[in-house]
Parts: C-alpha cells; sequence; structure tokens
C-alpha cells in the first residue's frame, strides 16, 4: 500500500469514527473510553479493512448507522462492505489481482469475473503484472481497481461503457494494439525459457507454473 493509499484509508475510517460517534455518542464513548483506546480501534480496523475503497468504507458506515439498531462494530462494517462488492459482482482487490496476474488470455475478450478486473489490469500493464514482483505490482493493480470500483459502486456499467468506446475506432486500434504487444511479449518469454509457442496448451502451463512459483 502506498503512502497515498494508507493516507485515504486513515481519513477514511476517520470518518467513519465520527460517523459512529455522532450516531450513537454514549455507545462510542463506552466503546473507546480514551483517546487511547481510539486510537488503537482504528489502527485494528484500518487493517481489517484495508482491503476496501476508502469511499466504499465511508458510504457502508453512512448506511450502517441509518440501518443498525444497535452499534455497529467491525465485524458487521466488514460484512457490509464485503455485501457491496458482491451486489455488483465485484472480487476484492487481491482476489481481482490474482485473476488478472494468472488468466491464460489478456484481451477483451477472455470470460472475466468483472470488466473492472480487465481495465485494471489494462491499465497497470500487463508486463507490470507478469513481470513484477507483487510487492510492486499489486499497490498499481489496486489502485486502478479501486477507481474502476467506485465508477461501479456509482452505478455505472462498465460493459456498456467499454462498448461505446469500442465503437470510436481509437479506442478499438488501441485495444488491438494491446493484445499484439502482450501476446508478443508471451511469446518471447516462452522461447526465453526454451517453449515453443505454438506448443499448444501444455506449453502455456508449464510456463505459467513456473511463473508462479514464490
Amino acid at each position: 500500500m502506498t503512502p497515498q493509499q494508507k493516507q485515504e484509508l486513515s481519513q477514511a475510517v476517520n470518518v467513519l469514527f465520527t460517523l459512529l460517534e455522532d450516531a450513537f455518542p454514549t455507545k462510542f464513548k463506552h466503546a473507546f473510553r480514551t483517546a487511547e483506546d481510539r486510537q488503537r480501534a482504528q489502527r485494528v480496523w484500518m487493517s481489517s479493512l484495508k482491503v476496501f475503497p476508502p469511499q466504499l468504507i465511508v458510504e457502508v458506515a453512512r448506511e450502517a448507522i441509518k440501518t443498525s439498531k444497535y452499534f455497529p462494530d467491525l465485524a458487521e462494517i466488514y460484512q457490509q462492505c464485503r455485501a457491496a462488492y458482491s451486489r455488483h459482482g465485484l472480487k476484492e482487490p487481491l482476489q481481482a489481482y490474482y485473476e488478472a496476474c494468472n488468466s491464460p488470455q489478456q484481451n477483451l475478450g477472455y470470460g472475466w469475473s468483472h470488466m473492472a478486473v480487465y481495465l485494471a489490469a489494462r491499465d497497470t500493464g500487463w508486463p507490470t503484472l507478469r513481470g513484477e514482483e507483487q510487492r510492486f505490482a499489486f499497490p498499481l493493480f489496486e489502485k486502478n481497481y479501486e477507481l474502476w470500483c467506485n465508477r461501479v459502486l456509482e452505478g455505472e456499467d462498465l460493459n456498456a461503457l467499454v462498448a461505446n468506446a469500442l465503437e470510436n475506432p481509437r479506442f478499438a486500434a488501441l485495444d488491438t494494439e494491446q493484445d499484439r504487444i502482450a501476446q508478443q511479449q508471451q511469446q518471447q518469454r516462452m522461447q526465453q525459457q526454451g517453449i515453443n509457442p505454438e506448443g499448444g496448451r501444455q506449453a502455456f502451463l508449464d510456463l505459467k507454473k513456473e511463473f508462479n512459483q514464490p
């Protein structure tokens, strides 16, 4: 997680705690009796909720204080964040990252679990996803994925967005060129490993297995 992402997450959890304090003042003071208690709790909440976009955390908190009869705890907020993702067919960022890294194809026509995964992978760059260590590549992917997920959570249809964009010749040409470059890079890696790019599915699986080794 980059410093900027940590700051955005911290701000989201601060807003969450402020909303809970305003909505349940007595119960909040009972749960966090001192400033030290609050700070310690916020670190725990940040650690648990860091898999979700900051915007989603705030939106879930606002919904929770409207619908919860009791003081929402960390487990409830976490489950509501997961439910919000699931309602839109979205994976959590790390799951989406693994899908992008391990997909046998790098083009729009592949059966992605959600268009947001493809768009985030495209924006991050296939060479980065396949060639860089997770500690470098994942924060980049996570930020791009978060941006697309936010658009989904705001009600935007990414499939329709892409379909409209494909009608633009410049976009279609760019997407085709990106696919061509990705396929060329994959063939070059296979040749470097002494594998015939035309050797069929087994050759690809052998290469994939090797690249997925820790």
